[in-house]
């Protein structure tokens, strides 16, 4: 499975989270052993390929978070390494938001505020954007609005635009 849907999974803007569907249960014995042995599969690429990031933690779901001083992962780095993201776990449409989604939509957030809409959040657990009272109160202003269209490219086609 590529990485596609309409949003930054991962990979990394601050850190990643995956996430997984209400009703989760844990994860146990070789399933979770697989869960972990991807995660670690896919820091390993992309140390590999020249970006420094630990081993993430993984919780009881088989979900992994990276720690939040972590960098957006470069471009080549993701497409090196996209055999390894297309093995992660719940990737299904019925678990949530994809790894790849929810890095899509870290990488959309660090763009929007890299593009003066300080109060644009990271996503949740659920992949969700939160809202709140500032960013509500910004409305559609020419700010958001360009920052929108030029961060668009996160959240369409697989993060690549187009």
């Amino acid at each position: 499975m590529k990485w596609q849907g309409t949003a930054t999974i991962l990979l990394i803007a601050t850190g990643l989270v995956t996430a997984c569907g209400p009703g989760a249960h844990p994860l146990s014995g070789p399933t979770r052993d697989a869960a972990v042995a991807a995660w670690r599969d896919v820091a390993q690429c992309f140390r590999d390929h020249g970006f420094a990031v630990p081993d993430p933690a993984i919780d009881d779901q088989g979900n992994a978070t990276f720690p939040s001083d972590v960098p957006r992962t470069p471009d080549d780095v993701i497409a090196a390494c996209q055999t390894y993201l297309d093995r992660l776990p719940n990737q299904g449409s019925d678990q949530g938001p994809s790894a790849a989604d929810i890095q899509r939509r870290r990488q959309f957030a660090t763009c929007m505020r890299d593009h003066g809409v300080a109060a644009w959040p990271d996503p949740d657990a659920d992949g969700r954007f939160p809202n709140s009272s500032e960013l509500a109160a910004e409305g559609k202003s020419p700010t958001l609005l360009a920052a929108r269209d030029a961060c668009e490219h996160f959240l369409t086609n697989g993060g690549t635009g187009g």
